[in-house]
């Protein structure tokens, strides 16, 4: 079952001198919008680990050292992936408890071997190949989103765009109808706080509600399709399984079903958000695409190096381990800020700069590395580029309105604007 208490280390498990980590550890805001790049950046140098005794991890800053850790599941353990970063209030474990909350670890927090088994079934539809089926089905959204927007001058981008589309393309390979769209994104949203978030004891029950009555929907989706199988990614894992619990068993489809219906979209919304942030916010990058779209593309690697939705990710070490010349004791976490390490010098050239030109920016580590790269790459970035080819024959005028605050999610790994105002342009 998936864990449902806290991953922090105790202090113990930190350093045992103070220094310049320790700065850096009271310095970190893990859970406050802005991802600490200047932070990030001074600890690159002077402190490329420390310790953040705020939630009890080990921040990994470096890309030398963070690709290495992606690519070692036997020293460093994905369980902790998934598990609440703060303290879960009693009451909120009381709920999912009563309510039969039971996922099972299968992708992204599961080591192998299960993961290897799991992974390879679930690889059978999630592919390229799959996604590609798909574009038709973006393409018609996408300009329907857009014919919406038409006249009104003022948008959302977010509400009016990047909100709805990604859920609507996960509810296409799952067989969901869209009138769920705004229950599903609700509680994929209070998953995430849940689970990222720090939250007060009556948020946390809140959110512990909602995750039920998520669980439940996915069950029950695999149910049906256990009685009438469709053309969908539950139906495909049924076939797969074909009755053999050694193949897959129930729990790990419901589990799977779980856990897509959350990364498919959450992630791909917030990162159309910082997409356009990021190319409007840098006009001479919007205008280039807009006049060659051949650099979509590019464009879109650039802004999952520069801002990604996912600026971190969480391992447990499974021995004593040297990272970054730091000694680090077996049974630590590890949290791995791919956000700082996309923007190394070591790495990338003038790494703060935003250049949609970069001729590396591929080299990213939005989609993490490894065996548990993120699966539904090839889906987040054939939404970006359609959307954005779209986007910029529609609209090329378009612009940030001046002077708006913008508010990002509030998670210690997922970032993306809750409201993204534009002007459309004549």
């Amino acid at each position: 079952m998936t864990k449902l208490q806290s991953t922090r280390n105790s202090a113990a498990d930190g350093p045992t001198t103070d220094g310049r980590a320790s700065e850096f550890g009271r310095a970190y805001r893990p859970f406050e919008h802005d991802p600490s790049f200047s932070l990030f950046a001074r600890a690159r140098v002077e402190a490329p680990v420390f310790w953040c005794d705020e939630i009890g991890y080990w921040v990994v800053t470096r890309r030398e050292d963070i690709a290495p850790i992606f690519q070692d599941p036997d020293t460093f353990g994905a369980e902790i992936a998934l598990s609440p970063v703060a303290d879960l209030a009693p009451e909120a474990i009381t709920v999912m408890r009563d309510g039969g909350f039971d996922s099972v670890p299968v992708q992204v927090n599961c080591n192998p071997p299960t993961h290897s088994r799991v992974r390879e079934i679930a690889g059978t539809y999630l592919n390229a190949k799959q996604y590609r089926t798909l574009e038709p089905y973006i393409h018609a959204k996408t300009v329907a989103f857009l014919d919406a927007m038409e006249g009104k001058g003022q948008v959302d981008l977010v509400a009016d765009l990047a909100y709805d589309l990604p859920a609507l393309v996960i509810f296409q390979m799952m067989g969901i109808p869209d009138a769920d769209v705004n229950r599903i994104k609700r509680w994929a949203n209070n998953r995430l706080l849940l689970t990222f978030g720090q939250l007060t004891t009556g948020e946390q029950m809140a959110c512990a509600r909602d995750m039920v009555a998520y669980w439940d929907y996915c069950r029950e989706l695999v149910a049906a399709r256990l009685v009438e199988p469709q053309d969908d990614y539950p139906s495909a894992l049924l076939r797969e399984r074909n009755g053999d619990d050694d193949v897959l068993t129930i729990k790990e489809i419901e589990s799977l079903v779980f856990g897509l219906l959350l990364a498919g979209h959450e992630t791909t919304t917030n990162q159309t958000g910082n997409a356009f942030r990021m190319l409007l916010s840098h006009p001479e990058a919007w205008q280039a695409i807009c006049d060659d779209p051949k650099l979509i593309p590019n464009a879109i690697e650039e802004t999952l190096r520069f801002q990604a939705s996912v600026v971190c990710w969480r391992r447990r070490t499974k021995r004593a381990v040297t990272i970054g010349g730091v000694e680090i004791p077996a049974g630590a976490n590890l949290l791995l800020a791919t956000a700082s390490a996309s923007r190394d010098e070591s790495n990338f050239a003038d790494g703060e700069r935003f250049d949609i030109h970069r001729r590396n920016a591929r080299e990213h580590l939005a989609f993490g590395s490894g065996i548990h790269f993120c699966i539904g790459a090839p889906l987040a970035r054939l939404e970006l580029r359609v959307i954005l080819e779209e986007a910029t024959k529609r609209f090329p005028n378009m612009r940030l309105v001046d002077d708006q605050e913008i508010e990002m999610v509030r998670t210690i790994a997922f970032r993306g604007p809750t409201k993204l105002l534009v002007e459309l342009g004549a």
